[in-house]
């Protein structure tokens, strides 16, 4: 029967100092150990060959790389040349192992000969944990169901990856036991009978680095900006917070973004002020026209000339 579990976002390995962590990415299927465990489709651009049927038994097992980061996602392949079944064990730098394969997750460790597995499947996701240091895969494949094997199948949904002490020694040495040879006290033929395959085994080793470091990125955060000053009629002064800054038209560099103060005064004409933005990269561009200020009863604008040019511009009385 088919369950559906919710989305998790990180089941960590229960032991410290375990080198492997899964994610789940989406809904899993439970399966029985009675159950085919189907392979995973195979990258178009990746061809894998699957591993020769017929004569002893054998099995093999890949890591899709030799060297990961902390965080890294992982995938082991393998495959058996007789129906087998199968449990892959990883010990880390510190030599703490863990049962990888079968797993809370993926119980049916069932495989057919001639097919290519991978772990994880579809149902969830497997990513490298620390400590750093070199871990070793290890694999055995065994084609009689031994009622003993249950003792590997022991994963609960708080520890889907049970710690082995001796991980593919212990399994090995457990099947070596069960090996039903003659005894040394019963009459053997001159030449006896080549012992029986019980097991076969395979091994890689990897390499846990810390954790990538990413460059940072080194981002200028603009801190000027300028503003252009045009006026009608031109000559007025200019007034930055306060602070002068010549007569209009005219372009002012390096003003720190932000809110500033603008004013503008020239004689004979009503003082404009208004607060402006600077915003870092921009040239703001401001084209007023200024007002004159209001004649008074008995007062005419005066058109005197200065030295320079221009005129004074301020009212002077009318005389008859």
């Amino acid at each position: 029967m088919a369950l559906r579990f919710p989305l998790l976002a990180a089941v960590v390995l229960a032991t410290a100092g375990s080198a492997l962590a899964i994610g789940i990415s989406n809904n899993g299927t439970y399966r029985t150990n009675e159950g085919d465990r189907a392979p995973e489709e195979i990258s178009k651009n990746i061809r894998i060959v699957p591993p020769p049927t017929g004569g002893d038994l054998q099995v093999s097992v890949h890591t899709d790389r030799t060297r990961y980061h902390i965080g890294d996602p992982i995938r082991i392949t393998f495959g058996v040349n007789h129906d087998s079944y199968v449990f892959i064990f990883n010990t880390d730098g510190t030599g703490v192992t863990h049962q990888v394969f079968p797993n809370y997750y993926d119980r049916s460790n069932f495989l057919r000969s001639g097919k290519t597995y991978y772990v994880p499947d579809k149902s969830y996701e497997m990513e490298v944990t620390g400590p750093q240091g070199n871990n070793t895969i290890s694999i055995v494949a065994v084609q009689q169901d031994f009622p003993f094997l249950a003792d590997w199948r022991r994963y609960t949904v708080e520890d889907p990856y049970p710690a082995s002490r001796e991980g593919a020694t212990a399994l090995v040495r457990r099947i070596e036991s069960f090996r039903t040879e003659p005894s040394a006290l019963e009459m053997q033929a001159l030449r006896p009978a080549p012992r029986k395959q019980l097991w076969a085994n395979d091994s890689i080793d990897f390499y846990v680095m810390g954790i990538y470091q990413y460059p940072q990125k080194e981002y200028k955060v603009a801190r000027y900006g300028s503003l252009d000053v045009d006026t009608y009629p031109s000559n007025a002064r200019i007034y930055i917070d306060s602070d002068y800054f010549g007569r209009s038209p005219q372009t002012i560099d390096r003003l720190t973004i932000g809110y500033h103060r603008l004013r503008l005064t020239k004689e004979g004409y009503v003082p404009y002020e208004c607060n402006i933005y600077i915003k870092g990269n921009e040239t703001k561009q401001l084209d007023l026209t200024l007002k004159e200020t209001p004649l008074e009863p008995g007062y005419s604008r005066s058109d005197k000339p200065i030295d320079g040019g221009g005129t004074w511009g301020f009212l002077t009385p009318d005389r008859e």
